[in-house]
């Protein structure tokens, strides 16, 4: 029920975030490559602008991961900046959809998710900044053989050109599986990649 009711709160505050803000807030202008690594997974990543398709205010990504066992998941998503002022922090939010090819024969997965993702500059002059993400997808919103998403992740960011940024962080990423399968954990370790700007 908390679940539930958490998810609803997040499509409300998405649904006015997309309604009422004026302000570009963390939304690139450009385009942004990324890649991620850790012992034993790999993800690559877009970052764009909304506009890119067709959705003002709005920041769009999509990713390709792959772990050591042959997970394969895809996936999309499209944020919008909270209409307030939070100085340093900046919020945005809205949904991620995944789809995944688990490695097990017929553990295809489906998912539409909600979520938030923050980040907050600890230095302007060297734009130093922490930054994470959480997102959420109950049964309702969940096809195939899990039952529930969930991804969460954080991480320190550093310049390393103009162009250029490191970053290094943790990662939490698990399907909870259908007909008491339990759960099935992608990703929960650390990672570091590289970002850059074009």
């Amino acid at each position: 029920m908390r679940s539930c009711l958490g998810f609803l709160v997040l499509m409300a505050a998405a649904g006015s975030a997309a309604a009422q803000s004026e302000n570009p807030g963390d939304i690139p202008s450009g385009h942004e490559a990324q890649v991620q690594l850790s012992n034993d997974t790999l993800q690559l990543k877009y970052i764009s602008g909304g506009k890119k398709v067709g959705v003002d205010n709005s920041r769009f990504s999509g990713a390709f991961f792959l772990s050591e066992e042959r997970d394969i998941v895809l996936s999309a998503g499209l944020v919008f900046p909270v209409d307030f002022d939070f100085g340093r922090l900046s919020v945005l939010v809205g949904p991620q959809a995944y789809a995944a090819l688990l490695n097990d024969e017929n553990n295809d997965v489906m998912a539409l998710s909600l979520g938030a993702e923050l980040r907050f500059v600890l230095d302007k002059d060297l734009d130093l900044a922490v930054a994470g993400y959480a997102y959420y997808a109950p049964d309702i919103t969940t096809f195939g053989s899990a039952d529930s998403l969930t991804d969460l992740s954080a991480q320190v960011e550093i310049p390393l050109s103009d162009k250029m940024k490191g970053f290094a962080g943790m990662r939490w990423f698990e399907f909870d599986l259908t007909e008491g399968g339990g759960s099935q954990t992608l990703q929960e370790e650390i990672f570091v990649g590289i970002g850059y700007r074009f």
